[in-house]
């Protein structure tokens, strides 16, 4: 009986130990190389990742480049004047339409005290010129019209002086320009700030660059969306300065629509002097990875051969980007399936990273 039970934990056992065999030889298939391999997206014929000259490359045969519909176009010689890159935002003009609000309030009480003043110094030159004539009023009733007069005088006096302090307080925060502006019941340049058809910007300009402002023309756009720029004019130095930003800050106005209150923008300084030569990459051919813009060039001496180069976004023009550097005339760029030599680079560094 004891040689049955004996005989029975063992067959158990092996029953377990067969299982486990089994489990681990499925589950452990891919590194075993027992699986098979599932038909993936790849160009139809080889290819191959390498580098050339410090640029990524990919080689890919001519019958591929046929079947994937990759194809080119020859960059064109361009010029482009010098341009300096400034940095700032899109201010909130809310306290200044507070500040406004303020002066505007102060204005009509220097009014209402201003009429005031000028009722009671009348009633006071007629009292005293009824005291004056046979005393045909009480001098109780002249000393009260002289008392009111000079209050009222008094009163005006502060309420001009707090319309003087709300309008330095404007322009001590705002500038001489914006305060103009506030201050100015009929002015048409608050009312777009205000009604938000136009946005006020404060750009901080570097040391060197500070004389170019409001001489050199400028163009801004938001820093998440490059392509959106617009003209920018310029309005008046800004009292404050930006503690994110070293250097002189200035006020411009542009066009607000896409910017919102506290946006980063980019400007674009375009300075004189001599244009700078390059050639115009074409937005077509531009392909984005790890945050930067890349474009795939055809090696001259191969045609299989591609390499991929970082691409300048600073400057856009005619439907492209201004470069000046990896880039000359005549190169053959990639404007169709750019994006599908990028998968297939991407693809074997997986690979080569699975293999080691």
């Amino acid at each position: 009986m004891k040689s049955n039970f004996q005989t029975v934990i063992i067959a158990v056992m092996a029953v377990v130990m067969a299982a486990l065999f089994w489990g681990v030889v499925y589950f452990g298939r891919d590194e075993l190389r027992l699986s098979i391999s599932a038909p993936q997206d790849e160009l139809p014929v080889r290819s191959s990742v390498a580098t050339e000259n410090g640029y990524a490359a990919v080689r890919i045969s001519k019958e591929s480049q046929a079947a994937s519909g990759i194809a080119t176009r020859d960059l064109e010689p361009a010029s482009a004047q010098a341009f300096s890159e400034v940095y700032g935002v899109v201010v909130n003009v809310q306290p200044l339409i507070d500040l406004r609000s303020r002066y505007v309030a102060a204005i009509s009480d220097a009014r209402s005290w201003r009429a005031a003043a000028a009722g009671s110094t009348a009633e006071y030159r007629r009292v005293k010129a009824l005291y004056e004539d046979e005393r045909n009023v009480s001098e109780r009733v002249l000393q009260a019209a002289d008392a009111q007069s000079k209050t009222d005088q008094a009163r005006l006096i502060a309420a001009e002086q707090a319309v003087a302090a709300a309008h330095d307080n404007i322009r001590s925060a705002w500038g001489e320009v914006l305060a103009n502006w506030a201050t100015d019941p009929e002015s048409a340049a608050f009312e777009a700030l205000a009604r938000q058809r136009e946005a006020l910007i404060q750009l901080t300009f570097p040391f060197d660059l500070q004389a170019q402002a409001g001489k050199a023309p400028m163009t801004v756009a938001p820093v998440s969306a490059p392509s959106e720029a617009r003209p920018a004019r310029f309005l008046s130095a800004a009292p404050q300065s930006d503690l994110t930003l070293p250097g002189v800050t200035y006020f411009y106005a542009t066009g607000a629509q896409g910017l919102r209150v506290g946006m980063r923008v980019a400007g674009q300084l375009r300075l004189g002097g001599k244009a700078r030569e390059g050639v115009i990459v074409p937005a077509a051919a531009v392909v984005w990875h790890a945050g930067k813009a890349w474009a795939y060039v055809r090696d001259d001496d191969e045609a299989d051969l591609f390499l991929r180069k970082e691409v300048s976004t600073a400057l856009e023009l005619r439907g492209g980007w201004f470069n000046t550097e990896n880039f000359q005339p005549d190169d053959e760029v990639v404007v169709s399936g750019a994006q599908l030599l990028l998968s297939e680079e991407l693809k074997f560094q997986i690979r080569n990273e699975n293999e080691d």
